[in-house]
């Protein structure tokens, strides 16, 4: 008997959010972020709607990739939590 992950379809879980990140950052320069659905950006990554939502929580989330990563390279940076404004210094009440 093989185990479950060897009879697994579809790509590697990696692949997936790679394709989408990509997928949206070209729609979003081609038809700016206003203007891109996640239907759009699910059918240029090749992948269905429920697998967006494996990845992302919203289409807004995709805006956000590159920023993350950036963030969690720096001393401190633990990526997710602070967003933007805590990691700049700003982060509302104290």
């Amino acid at each position: 008997m093989t185990s479950n992950s060897q009879n697994r379809a579809g790509r590697p879980r990696g692949s997936s959010r790679a394709m989408l990140e990509e997928a949206a950052a070209e729609l979003f320069l081609e038809q700016t972020y206003a203007g891109t659905t996640i239907e759009q950006i699910t059918r240029r990554a090749g992948v269905s709607r429920n697998t967006f939502f494996n990845y992302f929580r919203a289409k807004s989330d995709l805006l956000w990739v590159d920023v993350d990563a950036g963030l969690g390279g720096l001393p401190g940076g633990g990526g997710r939590g602070g967003g933007p404004a805590r990691a700049a210094g700003g982060g509302g009440r104290r």
